[in-house]
């Protein structure tokens, strides 16, 4: 028997990887990032998690560009708006 699943499109953010996986993956560490700073009203604490998974993610093969400047800028953007919250952790 076959079932459709419904499938809803996607949209990827781009984040500086070198795949759109990639791209998807980081977009996951912003989100749970961006969600953690809403409720904990905490920039400084996002950031270092984001910071954190990237650098996880940095070891998973074909990942390896997570932990490059551009993509931890990029993170970096989406998730602080005080500027008084080091890039450098």
């Amino acid at each position: 028997m076959n079932y459709e699943t419904p499938t809803k499109a996607m949209t990827v953010t781009s984040y500086g990887m070198f795949t759109t996986k990639g791209d998807y993956m980081v977009g996951r560490i912003v989100d749970a990032a961006v969600k953690m700073r809403a409720q904990d009203h905490d920039e400084l604490t996002a950031w270092a998690f984001a910071n954190r998974e990237l650098s996880k993610l940095g070891f998973a093969k074909d990942f390896e560009e997570a932990t490059d400047t551009d993509v931890r800028e990029q993170v970096y953007g989406a998730i602080v708006t005080d500027q008084l919250v080091p890039f450098y952790i």
